[in-house]
């Protein structure tokens, strides 16, 4: 989920060129200390939205640089538990699917791509029994079943449920339905 914060504060800004503004300096240090962090071990910041205020700078002896107190406005991604997100693949190996999902990229393990057993099958993975096939390029939707924020963000995906996986998979199975449907009718 996406969700705006609002921060505090105090942007360390060191000498600087004259052609470069205060306000520009003091985002360009925002963006270099906060985007692609993670926040109160939950949100990734992904971007900056605003800088609401800014007041005096405060000198520290010793330091050339000056430091401002600053509230500002980032965009945050927080993957929740049993979201469902949808996703495009953009790598397969023996452990699973690499799914991109937005401002990260989420793994299911082969266990969990599709409610078959799966085997991976030159850079695919293929159902058993379907034939169904996972490879990169293809888009997905799955549900978050786990996520861990420390360092790094990394989120675990499954696609086993009903409504979840390939898209494509979704509307032949539809065709397929409506074909047989037709038929049957045909032939009553």
């Amino acid at each position: 989920m996406y969700e705006i914060l609002t921060l505090k504060s105090n942007i360390r800004i060191p000498p600087r060129p004259e052609e470069q503004s205060l306000e520009e300096a003091i985002r360009m240090k925002i963006h270099e200390d906060f985007i692609g962090k993670i926040i109160e071990g939950k949100s990734l910041l992904i971007g900056l939205i605003s800088v609401d205020s800014r007041e005096e700078g405060i000198i520290i002896p010793e330091d050339p640089s000056v430091y401002y107190p600053s509230t500002f406005k980032v965009l945050g991604y927080t993957p929740n538990l049993h979201e469902t997100v949808r996703g495009q693949v953009v790598n397969i190996s023996e452990i699973g699917a690499t799914v991109n999902i937005g401002p990260v990229d989420g793994l299911a393990f082969i266990s969990q791509t599709m409610d078959d057993y799966v085997d991976f099958s030159k850079n695919a993975l293929v159902g058993r029994k379907t034939k169904e096939t996972i490879k990169v390029g293809d888009t997905v939707i799955a549900s978050v079943i786990a996520i861990t924020t420390k360092g790094q963000m990394k989120v675990g995906l499954t696609m086993r449920s009903p409504g979840l996986g390939k898209i494509d998979r979704k509307k032949s199975a539809k065709g397929k339905a409506a074909k047989e449907n037709k038929g049957g009718n045909r032939n009553g």
